[in-house]
């Protein structure tokens, strides 16, 4: 996992009463939790291939190639960003399996590598020689189940981590850890635009994209080994008392209610043009993927170095003032994309660099003002909450944005000195979205 062994055998028991209050585990020993935090940073580099290539998590120019490949227009390109709703609801079933198991690795073992296998079935797709509307409607559905089987173990990776990685030492380890990521993400990035580029040079775009799936199935298996060889911190198991006492104590916490309330319009904010910046690139910009996929590189090379800075900056100063700062320095972010052209794109470097210094902070603040606020006597429950919430914003925002763009085709719109059209426009939706978030930032993460 990055951000990301069976229960066959167990005995199915009533859990509504307990007649002696069981024995807490033993903790990891030092040495194991050093073993751990090892593994992990190794982990998700290997598994950053496949997430990168696929999009498993926050989509990629690659998944939306591939949707453009199979015909989608630009609805069913929001529709992708709204497909990790189904996620979200997945994590419930994690959660649940995590109170009544105790057992994290099987979770993510086997639920992230069932969910990363799927695309060995989707990049057969272009060759089965079914009608353009089978095969959209089959890479959706199996799409799907790859985001609910990823929604899975990323609920049990983050509670996981929640207790193995000390909490002192949050910002600084996850800092390294998506730098080394972030290394991994830039040269399979990059590498996988070459190659898919060599390709359609050659009239094989569809080979192409089997290659490059390929490589992230792969990437996959080698994950799976590692998770397989990651410690876990025990943890007892929790009597099941019903679902509306699952789904609604752990909001009853203030300080976690008010966090996932400030993420879920967020989620809302950003994932409303999110889904479209890759097709932008490729549609209007007409990138090609390896020069499109180079700025993705750019960003994660600056972010290289931000990372671990803005990590250290979290555990120096707190929360507040390094994401409200970065959440800030995305607002000008998407201009990049709008003052570009398919004959200039310096002002898309631009925001590439950039988004490589503001990014960090906010995804790294998050999850970790998740991991501290989340109840610990309820994490699982709480994430899949949480997960839940943001899911539906980012869904909601990604319906609105495809019913927007579709409807922007076309359509020129001038906003004082700025003149925008068709997919553009959400960029302007995003960008003044995010101006009245620093704020509720700033407040809110005061308390």
């Amino acid at each position: 996992m990055t951000s990301q062994t069976g229960v066959a055998g167990a005995t199915a028991a009533p859990t509504d009463h307990i007649a002696t209050e069981p024995s807490s585990p033993s903790p990891l020993l030092p040495s194991e939790v050093r073993r751990g935090l090892i593994i992990s940073i190794w982990e998700g580099a290997i598994a950053n291939v496949h997430i990168s290539i696929t999009g498993a998590i926050g989509g990629s120019v690659f998944l939306s190639g591939f949707a453009l490949l199979l015909g989608a227009n630009n609805f069913q390109i929001g529709l992708l960003g709204a497909l990790p709703f189904i996620g979200q609801l997945f994590q419930f079933l994690s959660a649940y399996l995590e109170a009544r198991f105790a057992n994290r690795r099987t979770i993510v073992l086997y639920s992230a590598l069932a969910g990363r296998l799927v695309w060995a079935f989707l990049l057969c797709l272009p060759f089965t020689g079914w009608p353009p509307a089978w095969q959209l409607t089959i890479f959706f559905i199996a799409l799907g189940f790859s985001y609910g089987l990823n929604g899975m173990a990323g609920n049990a990776w983050m509670s996981w981590m929640s207790d193995l990685v000390p909490p002192n030492r949050r910002g600084s380890y996850f800092g390294v850890r998506n730098t080394v990521a972030g290394i991994s993400a830039m040269v399979s990035v990059y590498a996988a635009g070459l190659a898919l580029d060599h390709f359609r040079a050659r009239g094989a775009e569809a080979q192409g994209y089997a290659v490059i799936f390929g490589v992230a199935v792969l990437a996959a298996f080698g994950a799976a080994l590692l998770i397989a060889r990651q410690p876990e911190p025990p943890i007892t198991p929790r009597p099941w008392n019903g679902v509306g006492s699952f789904l609604v104590d752990p909001l009853r916490d203030a300080a976690f209610g008010r966090f996932t309330a400030l993420a879920t319009a967020w989620a809302f904010v950003t994932g409303i043009a999110a889904p479209f910046f890759n097709a932008y690139g490729l549609t209007a910009l007409q990138l090609d993927f390896s020069l499109l996929a180079l700025t993705g590189v750019v960003t994660n090379a600056v972010a290289l170095f931000f990372s671990p800075l803005v990590g250290w900056l979290m555990d120096r100063y707190g929360y507040r003032p390094v994401v409200t700062a970065c959440v800030l320095g995305t607002v000008p972010l998407p201009l990049g994309w709008i003052l570009s052209t398919p004959d200039n794109i310096v002002p898309l470097w631009l925001t590439s660099i950039f988004s490589g210094v503001f990014w960090p902070g906010v995804n790294q603040g998050l999850s970790n003002l998740l991991m501290e606020r989340a109840p610990a006597e309820q994490r699982g429950a709480a994430m899949a909450i949480f997960s839940l919430l943001t899911g539906l914003g980012t869904l909601i925002a990604s319906l609105a944005g495809g019913a927007v763009g579709q409807a922007m085709t076309g359509v020129t719109v001038a906003i004082g000195p700025l003149v925008v059209s068709g997919l553009a426009t959400l960029f302007v939706l995003t960008m003044m979205g995010r101006i009245v978030m620093a704020g509720a930032f700033w407040r809110m993460l005061a308390r």
